[in-house]
């Protein structure tokens, strides 16, 4: 069965890293797992070697097939669907989400995911290295960005390891990295309103390469500055995630009109 371009198939083979991902996940019974995208299974037989079922997420027609062929329907409960229209509810009730996310869309289900705030799940993904990195930078580096920010808020997050071109079929063009995130208990720092966070970090990073006081002009003042206790001469990327919490709290608190 060939890869279909339009779903972004890339098939991982190597058992050397198959192997790998199942220690991260580390399928023990009692949980609950979602896999999204499962593919021709190559995930999900070697986890069902260590649970009794498990529940996927596949939109390709002929993966499904394949599917319902490799495993008795007592261990398996496949859904049909576009991953990114289904309803927050359905993914509640998972403990642990895994998946070889098509590179095109990782970052939009990741996202999706994210919003889940009431999820406990753990998540498991093979997502491209550059992705990663930005999902896992620190401030002060290159990658570091919005999505560094937003994920890192919601989660404990970590790169595993990368996997080479050579352990898929077709080969991408890219190399992948598998990553762990991990939902945060937070108590606090704490932001206010979500959705003036998301929105917050938007426009700190609209120009990564001004500053701070440049990509909030006609929004903070220099004497919002001080009250922040941040430069104004910096640049986003150097502020921390505690410091974007700040901010949100500031503007939100002082009801500071920035949707301009």
């Amino acid at each position: 069965m060939r890869a279909k371009k339009k779903f972004g198939q890339n098939f991982l083979v190597d058992r050397y890293f198959i192997s790998k991902i199942i220690k991260e996940i580390n399928p023990k019974e009692g949980n609950n797992i979602l896999e999204i995208g499962p593919g021709k299974g190559a995930i999900t037989e070697p986890v069902l070697k260590k649970i009794n079922h498990i529940s996927v997420v596949e939109i390709d027609p002929d993966m499904i097939k394949i599917l319902k062929h490799k495993i008795t329907p007592k261990k398996i409960s496949i859904l049909a669907e576009d991953v990114l229209g289904i309803n927050d509810e359905f993914f509640k009730k998972f403990n642990k989400i895994i998946g070889n996310l098509p590179y095109y869309i990782a970052t939009e289900i990741i996202l999706k995911l994210t919003k889940i705030y009431s999820s406990p799940s753990e998540l498991y993904f093979m997502v491209q290295k550059e992705v990663a990195e930005r999902i896992t930078a620190k401030p002060s580096n290159k990658s570091f960005g919005r999505l560094s920010v937003i994920l890192q808020y919601y989660f404990d997050t970590e790169l595993l390891f990368e996997l080479p071109p050579v352990a898929f079929f077709p080969q991408p063009k890219i190399t992948s990295a598998f990553i762990r995130l991990i939902r945060k208990k937070r108590i606090s720092p704490k932001v206010i309103d979500k959705d003036s966070f998301e929105q917050i970090v938007k426009i700190a990073f609209s120009q990564k390469r001004k500053t701070i006081k440049n990509n909030f002009k006609n929004i903070l003042l220099d004497k919002d500055f001080l009250n922040l206790e941040i430069s104004p001469k910096i640049r986003s990327e150097a502020l921390t995630i505690d410091q974007f919490i700040k901010l949100e709290n500031y503007v939100t608190q002082n009801n500071i009109n920035f949707d301009c």
